[in-house]
């Protein structure tokens, strides 16, 4: 049962803050310039009912195979849009790769199973899709950042293991050649809750949310998930025998990204995840930990067009 003090300290972070979406936000109108100048681009592909996905691509030569890459944005689990991430799609693109960038529900439209779901249905989606538009379904990668860290890592998780999602058992998904996790939280916990909170006294590394509707749904998702282990990848390896997981989570690396300025996310989170999938399984891993950046700004420079950050995450994928 939650305490008086835990309630009172989860009001207090999500009154302050938004967890990433309000440290990336560009203005409307920039974003949806952005978003309708690109040319490479198949818009508004329906995956999963009616959730939409868009494909960066080479329009001149889909018929060279070349790897692809699924980016999960962040955003608290209650804000983002694929229409931000203009700058991801075109980068990969530019860079040699046909990008997916799908939206995925949101809370409280959706829960975390329904998020699962989401991303879940978009890699079998890319799989079974990706080779139309140039893609090699047989070298797969998958980013995500801080809450899209989280759902992801949930997901492949939950499907490697066969485990129920909104009463359907999840399948393995396909092998994923690199699955890049940046800044996630993959544990609603004690922990989290208190450095969230002290991260938010420094002003000068968090925006904090003017919005009062969205600090209010802030407010419930925490409520409603805090100490849940059943949206936590950590918790779920926990239950499982040390090397009993034959399948390596179908994925051929992990890589896990985390800035030392991050005053959002611990790092015991990354590193508590690291340590489970290195005790339950075989699959390779690398910990690619950089000082004097803060929890989005990687996310922040793509956004913004910045060469270093661009080179930054384009080398995370080339582990």
């Amino acid at each position: 049962m939650k305490s008086t003090l835990f309630l009172n300290i989860i009001f207090a972070i999500l009154f302050v803050i938004g967890i990433n979406a309000q440290n990336v936000t560009l203005s409307n109108e920039e974003d949806m310039k952005n978003y309708l100048s690109v040319e490479n681009i198949e818009r508004d592909i329906a995956y999963n009912g009616g959730r939409l996905l868009d494909v960066y691509y080479d329009k001149q030569d889909t018929m060279t195979p070349k790897p692809v890459v699924i980016h999960i944005y962040g955003g608290s689990w209650v804000s983002g849009s694929k229409i931000q991430y203009t700058k991801f799609g075109s980068l990969l693109e530019s860079e040699g790769y046909v990008a997916v960038l799908p939206n995925y529900i949101l809370f409280p439209n959706g829960s975390i199973e329904d998020m699962v779901e989401d991303v879940y249905n978009a890699i079998q989606w890319t799989y079974n899709n990706i080779s139309k538009y140039g893609g090699n379904p047989n070298l797969i990668s998958l980013s995500a950042h801080s809450a899209g860290a989280h759902v992801s890592a949930l997901t492949i998780v939950k499907a490697a293991l066969n485990l129920p999602n909104n009463n359907v058992t999840l399948q393995n998904l396909p092998q994923l050649d690199k699955v890049v996790l940046m800044n996630g939280p993959y544990v609603f916990d004690q922990e989290f809750l208190y450095y969230t909170l002290q991260g938010t006294t420094d002003t000068s590394n968090t925006t904090a949310t003017s919005d009062k509707q969205q600090q209010a749904i802030l407010q419930k998702l925490m409520l409603t998930y805090y100490g849940n282990a059943e949206i936590s990848p950590i918790e779920i390896l926990k239950e499982y025998e040390d090397n009993s997981i034959y399948n390596n989570f179908n994925v051929n690396k992990f890589v896990f990204f985390y800035t030392s300025l991050d005053n959002v996310v611990p790092e015991s989170s990354s590193k508590n995840l690291i340590a489970q999938i290195n005790r339950t399984s075989n699959v390779q891993y690398e910990y690619v930990y950089i000082e004097g950046i803060e929890h989005a700004s990687l996310v922040r420079g793509v956004r913004g067009g910045d060469v270093e950050y661009e080179n930054m995450y384009i080398e995370l994928l080339r582990k």
